[in-house]
């Protein structure tokens, strides 16, 4: 390009060298590492996470399979070590090996992370996300808009049996407490049907997540619970979001008067927002932003982000590559 006082200016996007610490809560995360990878024309370590060990191992040795000595193959390695060992990671998380360490998972994942970043090494960050729904009061105009926006949640709070960040697992509801309930009642029978990205049974609720429930079963009518603990799904109605994390097809419903009222729950640590209708968003978008939210969709397409498109805020290729100039 020619710049504004006459001087050319060239911009060439350089293949970094990295070093992936992935998450194992659901196997497309091992997939976009290695898709990611493979665009930049760069050298990538994948550091495989202990809960999944197999996913990026089948991916790599199909890829190997298929193009035995290709540039690309030849350019990914996929190891394991125990999350933090520092005789490991303070020796190999530096710049004369790697330029950038690309670490998704929890809290005490992204800390360690942050240890080992200094001049030359630098971290690009996947933080722990959790995502929310906002169902209007447009939901209750019909039998079939009801249907329709319970079928929508339960598609979004089932996304890879509620592993995946982009998975709902409170959902606000505009109305009186009647409304929230005949809506969670139908939730629940939806929560229970097999879906592409989900199975009819999830994990069962663990002991210290039951016992919890119980006590919120025997404080009816403030408190209602819908579903068992068998995994199939559970839905807790509650007059605010609980105290807990919702897990395993676990959603928590919380009634509205306005969908407002439920954007002060956001945060920067809230991923996905569904909303029902779609036409809705518009009225929402600029306070869930000034709040934290990366992604507001329409209610049922949490799922499957497209190619393309912004993650956690910001744009991975962008950030992944080396931008040097020639001037």
């Amino acid at each position: 390009m020619r710049l504004p006082g006459g001087r050319i200016a060239a911009t060439r996007a350089f293949p970094p060298r990295l070093v992936h610490v992935i998450a194992g809560n659901a196997p497309g995360v091992a997939a976009m590492s290695v898709v990611r990878g493979a665009l930049t024309k760069g050298v990538n370590l994948l550091k495989l996470p202990s809960n999944d060990l197999f996913t990026a191992t089948a991916i790599l040795r199909t890829m190997a399979a298929v193009a035995p000595g290709h540039p690309v193959v030849r350019s990914f390695s996929a190891v394991y070590w125990r999350g933090g060992d520092d005789a490991v990671e303070s020796v190999l998380f530096r710049p004369q090996f790697f330029d950038k360490l690309v670490a998704w998972g929890g809290e005490a994942t992204i800390r360690g992370a942050l240890r080992h970043v200094g001049p030359g090494f630098e971290l690009v960050s996947f933080d722990p996300k959790t995502s929310i729904s906002l169902i209007g009061r447009e939901a209750f105009a019909s039998p079939r808009t009801l249907a329709e926006a319970a079928d929508a949640g339960a598609a979004d709070a089932t996304f890879f049996n509620q592993q995946a960040c982009v998975a709902s697992r409170f959902q606000f509801v505009e109305g009186s407490v009647d409304d929230a309930d005949r809506y969670a009642a139908l939730l629940c029978e939806r929560l229970g049907l097999a879906r592409e990205f989900s199975s009819a049974g999830g994990p069962r609720v663990p002991t210290d997540l039951r016992e919890e429930i119980d006590v919120l079963r025997s404080l009816a009518p403030e408190y209602r619970v819908w579903g068992g603990y068998d995994g199939r799904g559970l839905v807790i109605r509650s007059p605010e979001p609980v105290d807990f994390h919702p897990d395993g097809k676990i959603v928590n419903v919380v009634p509205v008067t306005a969908l407002s009222e439920a954007v002060t729950h956001a945060g920067v640590a809230t991923q996905t927002v569904g909303v029902y209708p779609g036409t809705r968003k518009p009225d929402l978008r600029d306070a869930l932003a000034c709040a934290g939210v990366q992604r507001v969709v329409s209610l049922g397409q949490a799922g499957g982000m497209p190619p393309g498109l912004s993650h956690d805020g910001f744009y991975p290729l962008q950030r992944l590559m080396r931008w040097v100039n020639d001037e």
